[in-house]
């Protein structure tokens, strides 16, 4: 009897001593943890405003809802962000960048200031606005297209972004009479400066932005980058239809095309190189969720307007990974046309 009571008092203690371990065994990884989002710009502008509305949801749908902290890191048209991020972040799960496709277009550009790879980061996933908006001031209009007349100034923060292609063949095949000047830190600095007339052309995919300029009688709109309209400015004509027959063909539109882009790049999600398989996966399956959320699909459309889309991690990776592969000789091109136009180029790659 002796031996039996000792054997059920041993069972019992197995089972209490299981399950006082078993909670811990099981609990979620990022229960009790704090996530930090690193944005790879500064804040107010697109990259800022899509990573703060993933990193707003991102918690409910993580497994174990892990506190946020959003951090900016502007510079170098995401350069130092990359830059840190690649070299200095622990690939543990606990910090992830909202990047953008200037990442991609400085990597492609080369420079010895470039010390990451985009194709070596764990992609998450990605959001994709309506193409960007050419703007110019009402007051600078009449001069677009007067090589007699003052230069209309067009704003940037690096020379690089997609958009600059649409001014730069803007220039070479439709005579627009322009300037650049760049290195403003980032959207913030530029909406001011188009609002004050320091600058007279920019470009944003915002369209909340686009529509307070043109209430304000501030700016219009010349065009969108897109190959086909916006459904929200359904007035604004393409950059194919301001070319018209005057589009180019072969080498030089290669070249524009891989200028622009593809209209999936444009900001997206990394966890550094090396991040585990599974913690990956609960990543992408978070941001899956958030992507198909009603209330991110509403503040989304508040702030990009119609037609922002989320994208797969496989999908951007892909996209990614032929952008980077564009051949030689367009590169070669586009950095004819920067040259041509004294816009910043980098070692080839």
């Amino acid at each position: 009897m002796k031996t039996r009571k000792l054997s059920f008092a041993a069972s019992i203690g197995l089972v209490i001593a299981w399950m006082a371990a078993a909670p811990a065994a099981q609990a979620p990884f990022y229960e009790g943890k704090t996530l930090r989002v690193l944005i790879a710009s500064g804040p107010g502008g697109g990259t800022d405003t899509a990573g703060r509305l993933i990193a707003r949801y991102l918690p409910k749908y993580l497994p174990g809802n892990p506190k946020i902290v959003v951090q900016n890191m502007g510079g170098g048209g995401a350069t130092i962000a990359n830059n840190y991020f690649a070299s200095e972040v622990k690939p543990d799960g606990l910090t992830i960048m909202q990047d953008s496709s200037s990442s991609v277009a400085n990597f492609v550009r080369g420079g010895p200031s470039i010390k990451y790879d985009p194709r070596k980061f764990r992609l998450i996933g990605g959001v994709a606005r309506p193409g960007s908006l050419l703007m110019i001031r009402n007051d600078a209009r009449d001069r677009l297209t007067n090589k007699a007349a003052k230069p209309v100034v067009v704003g940037d923060t690096d020379g690089i972004r997609n958009w600059i292609a649409m001014t730069v063949w803007g220039a070479e095949y439709i005579g627009w009479n322009l300037r650049w000047i760049y290195g403003y830190p980032g959207s913030r600095e530029l909406q001011l400066a188009i609002r004050q007339g320091e600058i007279d052309v920019w470009a944003t995919q915002n369209a909340k932005l686009v529509k307070d300029l043109q209430r304000e009688g501030v700016a219009q709109i010349i065009g969108t980058e897109e190959d086909h309209r916006r459904a929200d400015f359904p007035d604004a004509p393409t950059f194919l239809e301001l070319l018209g027959s005057k589009k180019p063909t072969g080498l030089s539109w290669q070249a524009y095309q891989a200028w622009a882009g593809a209209p999936e790049l444009d900001k997206y999600l990394v966890a550094p190189e090396g991040t585990p398989d599974h913690l990956v996966k609960l990543l992408r399956e978070a941001f899956t969720q958030v992507m198909k959320d009603p209330e991110v699909d509403k503040d989304g459309d508040k702030f990009f307007g119609d037609g922002w889309r989320g994208h797969s991690a496989e999908k951007i990776e892909a996209v990614i990974r032929e952008h980077i592969a564009i051949p030689k000789e367009a590169k070669e091109y586009i950095t004819k046309m920067r040259l041509k136009y004294s816009l910043p180029v980098g070692d080839s790659k």
